[in-house]
């Protein structure tokens, strides 16, 4: 197995009574580094809230469980939008927006999954933050005399403005925000629902993959990379191929388990390993993948570095090896044309998902 292909799970770098954040880095995942890609993971408590932040990286959030207000002000707007994210919801964020995050309920948790670009960032293969408020604000980098002629104050103003909050990155709220009012309009071309993207391909007892574009999420028309949702059913299997175009794919397990196993160009196993809910794992470019879920069916969301995937079937109905002439397989292959009879016979069965296996060993 290569050690760099082995799937891993976050390191917490923040924990606090209002909430945590993880991050993938690439020194633990060299593929973040090399293809310059990035993931993370926020999990606010009850009345938590992340301090308002700017990002150096452009990302995609896909929410895990339970629902958020978020604010947004991109680059260049001059009024801040309000969102509410919940379940299922993909929300495109580009580099240099500023957002804070707040879960106003009191009797659950809200969780979102990050995957990014960090061709951009401080570090390529890690996502950063900037905070705005806080211990950690940038404010903090600047003397009571800038900071009192830059806002217009007295110096004893400027000092409880910027030194009265003594929390970091994720903050408790001892009551509900008043006043918070997300908008659908606002919502539009950045947020869209899990539910609402049509799939491009449905098996039944298979699986079922959608693709999140630019057509879907105006948002990402500024990004180099598309969004894939993935859910295979128990002890399905995703039949092998690979991505034609070069792309290379970050992929995080959502929930359930299974097994993947990666093949290198040079015919090597890459990869095989048995994953499961919060592991992170990458394709590179040009690789085969093929995953068999296990008894509670697996989902993964993910991240392609082409706007729109060429993804090609290694087999099935609409692979190469189905349409090659016999004649070549069966030279190709050095087998009967019997087995390749049998090949094209039930290897056309199935599309890039099948159902659990059903033929003798």
């Amino acid at each position: 197995m290569a050690a760099e292909l082995s799937p891993t799970l976050s390191k917490s770098i923040f924990e606090g009574a209002g909430g945590s954040y993880a991050t993938w880095s690439g020194a633990d995942l060299p593929l973040l580094t090399d293809a310059k890609l990035g993931g993370g993971k926020l999990v606010l408590k009850p009345l938590g809230l992340a301090l308002p932040h700017y990002s150096d990286s452009s990302k995609v959030g896909y929410v895990l469980e339970g629902r958020a207000v978020v604010g947004l002000t991109l680059y260049g707007e001059s009024k801040q939008r309000i969102l509410l994210l919940e379940k299922g919801d993909v929300v495109a964020l580009v580099m240099g927006s500023l957002t804070w995050w707040y879960n106003e309920e009191e009797d659950s948790d809200f969780s979102i999954a990050f995957l990014g670009d960090t061709a951009t960032a401080v570090r390529p293969g890690d996502i950063a933050y900037f905070f705005l408020a806080g211990s950690l604000g940038m404010l903090h980098g600047f003397s009571t005399e800038f900071l009192s002629r830059a806002c217009g104050i007295r110096d004893a103003e400027a000092e409880e403005l910027f030194g009265s909050q003594p929390g970091a990155l994720i903050i408790t709220l001892q009551q509900k925000l008043p006043g918070l009012r997300a908008s659908r309009a606002d919502s539009e071309g950045i947020v869209v629902n899990a539910e609402r993207v049509a799939a491009y391909i449905d098996v039944k007892s298979g699986g079922c993959a959608a693709s999140v574009t630019r057509d879907e999420l105006v948002a990402l028309g500024g990004f180099r990379f598309s969004v894939d949702l993935t859910r295979l059913e128990p002890n399905a299997v995703r039949l092998p191929g690979f991505f034609v175009d070069a792309a290379v794919q970050l992929i995080y397990v959502a929930k359930g388990s299974g097994r993947v196993q990666i093949a290198g160009t040079d015919g090597n196993r890459a990869l095989d390993a048995e994953v499961k809910e919060g592991y992170l794992f990458g394709l590179p470019k040009f690789f085969a993948m093929s995953v068999i879920a296990g008894g509670e069916g697996m989902e993964w969301f993910s991240i392609i570095t082409s706007p729109r995937p060429a993804f090609e079937q290694l087999t099935g109905r609409t692979s190469e090896l189905n349409m090659l002439p016999s004649q070549i397989l069966e030279s190709s292959l050095n087998v009967t044309p019997d087995l390749v009879k049998l090949l094209k016979t039930n290897g056309s069965a199935h599309d890039v998902f099948a159902p659990p296996s059903q033929t003798r060993n």
